[in-house]
């Protein structure tokens, strides 16, 4: 895994305001892409998109290469900071 996200470039973001987390975590989207832009599962069913606009459904590979990270809490978000 460390290999993956050495691989490339990265560009580091710090986002303050009230609500950071929450409001960047809405506008990536669930984890793993194909949640976010729907998909039809193993059984043929199909699963409705559950953010189909977000940063992950647009550019987002599957559940490692997915995009962009966020904090999820602040404790991880102080812990996080200290790599940038």
């Amino acid at each position: 895994m460390v290999s993956f996200y050495a691989s490339g470039e990265v560009v580091a973001l710090l986002l303050q305001r009230a609500g950071a987390i929450g409001a960047w975590r809405e506008l990536l989207g669930p984890g793993d892409p194909a949640a976010a832009r729907g998909y039809t599962d193993r059984h043929g069913r199909v699963r409705r998109p559950k953010a189909p606009r977000s940063v992950r459904a647009r550019w987002g590979r599957d559940k490692q290469a997915n995009a962009a990270h966020g904090s999820d809490s602040e404790e991880a978000a102080g812990r996080e900071i200290r790599f940038v």
